[in-house]
């Protein structure tokens, strides 16, 4: 890289086309050529500059609307609208679901947007592939709700699903913010002595602060300067008020907490600007002797799998539905 790009990266200005001879190096040979077309399109999808949450919410409510009439046809699921200890989510059900056990899903969205279809694309190509129940919860977002809003919401789902069947065989899962859930989810549970949950899945993000190489890259290889927008989770108005030190808000970086977490797997792709911190929380974890798996996706981006149709894609779902089904026995 040129020193007046190298400059020009470093103040979070724009980067001539010419640091790498093209706006982005290019995607791999085994990359599919869905992936590879949907990687371009993406650029043209940015939400406008200085928009408001709300504006945001709708921006990326038409997104996902998109994309989960493509997950629901392409993932015949039975969904209902429920109610569980007074906190609203989504139960998708495939035909032949096993009744004892369930995943619970918690969408991304940087903890402000990812209500309604948000949450639905993350649950509908899940419950199909792995045909086990998912009830997809949506808890109250920031800046309306901050920390630990969320944490308590699906904390009210699982102590209300248990109290109804004491025996549930449960799993966990979520993508960016809700993988950060994900994680706070099973460290409040430690610190209250609950049975945890019989494996966890975070994807594209973990129980850790944003960082590394890919943190730092991902503007350069993905061709765009807000591919990391977002560089430090606790600036996000969720956290509002919190010591990012204190182990119920990112446990990753307390070993002890660690030692206590159930099987976990970890999902990334190798241009998504939180690989380094997914990375990073699946060597510690398993330092902590515990099961951790981490599956790398070369050259995918950020949260790839909502875009259903992609071959990677489906890849992500397979690899759940081994994975939950293995634990969930």
């Amino acid at each position: 890289m040129s020193a007046s790009n190298r400059q020009a990266y470093q103040n979070g200005t724009d980067i001539n086309s010419d640091a790498f001879g093209t706006t982005s190096p290019p995607l791999a040979r085994w990359v599919s050529a869905q992936a590879k077309a949907r990687f371009e399109a993406i650029k043209a999808e940015s939400p406008p500059p200085n928009a408001s949450v709300e504006e945001l919410r709708v921006h990326y409510d038409c997104i996902n609307s998109a994309r989960l009439d493509v997950a629901t046809r392409d993932y015949p699921v039975d969904v209902q609208s429920s109610m569980v200890g007074g906190v609203p989510a989504y139960l998708v059900n495939h035909s032949s679901a096993n009744r004892d056990k369930l995943l619970i899903c918690l969408h991304g969205g940087a903890f402000m947007w990812g209500n309604g279809a948000g949450a639905l694309i993350e649950a509908v190509p899940v419950a199909a592939v792995a045909k086990l129940p998912v009830l997809a919860v949506q808890y109250r977002l920031a800046p309306e709700h901050a920390y630990p809003c969320a944490v308590e919401d699906v904390l009210t789902v699982i102590d209300n699903l248990r109290s109804e069947n004491p025996d549930l065989k449960l799993g966990i899962y979520g993508c960016s913010a809700g993988a950060v859930l994900t994680a706070q989810v099973v460290s409040r549970m430690i610190a209250r002595g609950d049975r945890l949950p019989d494996a966890i899945a975070m994807l594209h993000a973990a129980g850790l602060e944003l960082g590394g190489d890919t943190l730092e890259l991902a503007a350069l290889v993905n061709g765009t300067q807000d591919a990391a927008s977002v560089r430090c989770l606790h600036n996000l108005s969720y956290f509002v008020g919190t010591d990012p030190e204190d182990p119920l808000v990112f446990p990753g970086e307390h070993p002890a907490v660690l030692a206590q977490f159930p099987p976990s797997l970890l999902i990334s792709g190798t241009r998504d600007f939180a690989a380094s911190s997914v990375a990073t929380m699946h060597r510690r974890l398993r330092t902590a002797g515990r099961e951790a798996e981490l599956t790398l996706f070369d050259g995918m981006w950020h949260s790839h799998h909502v875009d259903v149709d992609l071959p990677e894609s489906a890849e992500v779902f397979a690899t759940l539905a081994e994975f939950f089904n293995r634990h969930l026995r």
